[in-house]
């Protein structure tokens, strides 16, 4: 496996390097024939040999590729490591419905959420994390876990059609992150939802009490404005944006601060009105949650436990020494070789020096 991939992409270089070393090579060998003449070039010059030139090129161009190789981090041979771990459980609720592609929170408001996740996972990195979207039907996109680089990856790919539309279903997106819970008291166990707050008949306050019930600490994120709200876009036509309309008239998306304060409420937890502010989701959480602000007997950070994890060796060392190996080979090999069957000889005709080149038999 490769740590970073995205360096393999300069391998383009390479036969750019192969054509501009060859080329040059013919460059030197035509320049000199126009300046000596084929008959003289073997006793004038040294000698231009082809196998040097390519033995060099390969040289070059062998060491480059595998100093790009071993920047791209490749990783082989597995070991396990005991790594101490954190007994906490979040599970981010993301909002996918599609009222969250207002753009009342640039660039839109999942985009947004998006990156606010980001940030948290910063913050969270000694707990397991899972990710569960919703929009009129909840869908556990990654289960909890320390993995948080696939978390990452899967995020990137998460859009409006990452669950089933036909509205915003609030209370079954926190009943099935309850149900996707271990039932292990030992450990914290946190939801962390960001929406809009719109929510259709999902009986949400009624989810936020089980939320309460279990034992289980409740965040709420509301994004967008909650006094003028923003129109939905749902594509374009003529290069303008057409948004969504109901009625003949368009419609306006709203955040439901008073169904998410009453969720936060009945659940024992908090509610963040982010709005259109510009915030840090990690800061807040440090801040609210880590820092003890919330009602409880322990923090997140608690029950610290031990996990064997497998792991792959970085092997970059190999390929780098023998990249530089090469080029310092393509450095030290000259691509000229010294006429041996000839001899300079020098001395003074009319005061002045001159230089002549004898050849022997």
């Amino acid at each position: 496996m490769l740590e970073n991939p995205l360096f393999l992409l300069f391998f383009w270089i390479i036969p750019l390097i192969a054509m501009l070393h060859w080329h040059a090579y013919r460059r030197r060998k035509r320049a000199a024939g126009r300046f000596l003449g084929k008959a003289m070039i073997p006793v004038l010059l040294p000698q231009l040999r082809a196998t040097r030139t390519i033995w060099r090129s390969f040289c070059l161009i062998g060491g480059f590729l595998l100093a790009v190789f071993a920047l791209a981090g490749p990783r082989f041979g597995v070991y396990y490591e005991d790594v101490r771990v954190r007994g906490a459980d979040i599970f981010i609720l993301l909002d996918v419905s599609r009222s969250m592609l207002a753009g009342d929170l640039p660039p839109n408001r999942l985009e947004r959420a998006k990156s606010d996740i980001r940030d948290l996972l910063e913050v969270v990195r000694n707990n397991r994390v899972g990710l569960i979207v919703f929009a009129g039907k909840p869908i556990v996109r990654v289960p909890l876990t320390n993995d948080h680089v696939f978390l990452l990856d899967s995020l990137k790919n998460v859009d409006t059609n990452s669950a089933p539309r036909g509205g915003t279903a609030v209370g079954d997106a926190i009943r099935q992150a309850i149900l996707s819970m271990s039932d292990d008291l030992q450990r914290d166990r946190w939801i962390i939802m960001l929406t809009d707050g719109e929510d259709h008949d999902s009986f949400a306050v009624e989810a936020a009490r089980e939320v309460n019930a279990k034992g289980i600490k409740l965040i709420l994120v509301g994004l967008g404005d909650a006094i003028k709200g923003a129109r939905i876009p749902i594509g374009t036509a003529g290069g303008n944006p057409v948004y969504l309309r109901h009625d003949g008239t368009d419609v306006w998306s709203k955040v439901d601060e008073r169904l998410l304060a009453g969720m936060a409420r009945e659940s024992g937890g908090l509610y963040i009105p982010a709005g259109v502010k510009t915030f840090d989701l990690g800061r807040l959480y440090a801040g609210h949650v880590a820092g003890g602000r919330l009602d409880t007997e322990r923090t997140v950070d608690s029950d610290v436990v031990t996990e064997r994890r497998k792991q792959f060796r970085s092997r970059y060392q190999i390929f780098l020494a023998a990249g530089l190996l090469l080029l310092v080979l393509f450095a030290l090999t000259r691509e000229y070789t010294a006429n041996e069957d000839k001899s300079v000889v020098s001395g003074t005709i009319d005061g002045k020096k001159a230089v002549a080149l004898t050849m022997d038999n």
